[in-house]
């Protein structure tokens, strides 16, 4: 399996700008180029595309809300702010893409089978912070920034407070990553043996990503956006894969079969077990030592 699958007539460029003291790897630089294409908002065929792309990001705001769950083991002052910094974030998300679809005139329709599992809450802190944060958030952002900020049509009257609007999504989201991937770094460095499992999770999330743009494929031809699925997605493949060489769980040269066929079963017995994990609480645990107190003083 190719990792990028882009043309040599289209820009790929791939960057990690480091985000103090997280590695971030979507800063500016990093964006496909769609060569101009966009999407036309009169075309009736357009904008189901659109719509559903729309409803996809809608389902993920939805369910991103509950990140305030995690406030429950949150096992830091730092992360417990993160987590209703997130939440709040989350809601507002939720109202600016309905402000979206009523400014286009649209309705959502229900979210793809993989949207609904990529974006399943996991009550195992690591698996959380490497799948939600790192990972599932990062192509989100993917979406956001490359995609919809690119093909929606500046001159559509409306398309000028939507950009606006998804902005404020892009900057907000680039904050959910970077807690991630540092969160994740932090993880790995105290539990090396993360690594086999992580790795294989990746490799299976890069596995269901052609189903979303599966449907797409027969209205690909000649249309100036679709033409470019293929690329898009090799892009996105290759910066996940990047993201995950600097995190230090994906091998700078791809692994034999065997091993990928190993670390993907490894994954998802992790995941399975996950399934049964139970939220702990942490804070009453650390607080004294979190507020700089000694930590002995907890014992009367």
């Amino acid at each position: 399996m190719c990792y990028l699958l882009a043309t040599p007539s289209q820009k790929v460029t791939v960057a990690l700008v480091p985000i103090d003291p997280v590695l971030a790897s979507h800063g500016e630089e990093s964006a496909y180029d769609f060569g101009g294409a966009t999407f036309d908002l009169d075309d009736p065929k357009d904008r189901e595309i659109i719509r559903f792309v729309l409803s996809q990001a809608l389902y993920g705001e939805a369910t991103g809300v509950y990140c305030g769950k995690s406030l429950y083991s949150a096992g830091s002052l730092e992360a417990a702010k993160f987590y209703v910094r997130q939440a709040k974030q989350e809601l507002g998300h939720l109202q600016l893409f309905a402000e979206v679809f009523r400014a286009l005139d649209m309705t959502p329709v229900p979210a793809h089978w993989a949207i609904r599992l990529l974006s399943a809450h996991n009550n195992y802190y690591p698996l959380k912070v490497l799948m939600e944060h790192a990972v599932g958030e990062g192509m989100v952002l993917d979406i956001f920034k490359d995609l919809l900020l690119q093909t929606l049509p500046d001159d559509h009257p409306e398309v000028a407070r939507i950009k606006k609007k998804l902005l404020v999504v892009c900057r907000e989201e680039q904050e959910h990553v970077a807690w991630g991937e540092k969160e994740t770094v932090r993880l790995i460095s105290e539990r090396p043996w993360l690594k086999t499992p992580f790795y294989g999770l990746v490799e299976l999330q890069m596995a269901v990503l052609p189903s979303l743009v599966r449907a797409f494929r027969k209205r690909g031809a000649g249309h100036p956006v679709l033409t470019h699925l293929e690329g898009f997605l090799g892009y996105v493949r290759e910066r996940v894969y990047t993201q995950g060489r600097k995190l230090g769980f994906v091998p700078e040269q791809r692994p034999g079969f065997l091993f990928r066929l190993w670390a993907m079963c490894f994954g998802t017995l992790l995941f399975v077990r996950s399934q049964f994990a139970r939220s702990k609480s942490q804070l009453e645990k650390v607080y004294l030592r979190e507020l700089g107190f000694d930590e002995a003083r907890e014992s009367p």
